[in-house]
């Protein structure tokens, strides 16, 4: 054996709306006006009641906005 440590696949990050609220510090219903008219990321259903956004598509779509300016 090696002295690399093995590499284990982080699993990806999510963040729930209200994560969202606090990240971009605005209100629910305009994260989900941003969704529709700004290009942010489409979230993800995990259940009945649970959608997130991936944290990977979320710091892409920043960078994309940040280098548009």
């Amino acid at each position: 054996m090696g002295n690399t440590p093995n590499q284990i696949p982080h699993p990806p990050a999510y963040l729930r709306l209200a994560d969202m609220r606090t990240r971009y510090r605005v209100s629910g219903s305009t994260i989900w006006n941003w969704c529709k008219t700004n290009g942010l990321p489409t979230p993800h259903k995990l259940g009945a009641n649970t959608t997130v956004w991936k944290l990977a598509d979320l710091l892409q779509w920043e960078a994309s906005r940040t280098s548009a300016k």
